[in-house]
């Protein structure tokens, strides 16, 4: 993955994992009431940075592990596995 991309789908995922978990969550918590839109924004707020210092630290040593996971073994007979296609 280039950097460029890195960075563009560690601020987009982020963003939407944020943006989604911080309104799930405290919606859920509290009601999705008239009171529930100032609260989600303050938790997003918070949850944001803090994912994307995550995506932009975490993504290249999860995508290693998946690629890791998904890599066929060669001592093992072919099976039909969670990342074959």
């Amino acid at each position: 993955m280039n950097k460029k991309l890195h960075y563009v789908t560690a601020t987009l995922s982020s963003l939407v994992m944020a943006v989604l978990m911080s309104g799930i969550i405290s919606g859920t918590k509290m009601g999705f009431s008239h009171d529930w839109p100032p609260v989600w924004l303050n938790s997003f707020l918070l949850a944001w940075p803090c994912a994307l210092v995550l995506s932009l630290t975490l993504l290249p040593k999860v995508k290693k592990l998946a690629e890791w996971i998904c890599k066929p073994r060669e001592s093992q007979p072919s099976q039909v596995g969670l990342c074959d296609e």
